[in-house]
C-alpha cells in the first residue's frame, strides 16, 4: 500500500471519527447506523481508486 493510500486511509477514519462521535454527542442512534455501515464501502472505494 503507499503512502496515498494510507494517507487517505487515515484522513477518512479521521471524518468518520468525527462524525460518529458527533452523532453520539446529539443521541442520533439512526445516524450512528448509518454511517458505520457506509464506511466499508469507503474504504473500497479508497481501496478501488488508488489501485487503478
Amino acid at each position: 500500500m503507499n503512502d496515498r493510500t494510507v494517507s487517505r486511509l487515515q484522513a477518512l477514519e479521521a471524518s468518520y471519527t468525527v462524525a460518529v462521535n458527533e452523532a453520539v454527542a446529539e443521541d442520533r442512534d439512526d445516524l450512528v447506523r448509518d454511517l458505520v455501515a457506509e464506511y466499508p464501502d469507503a474504504i473500497a472505494k479508497v481501496m478501488s481508486q488508488d489501485a487503478a
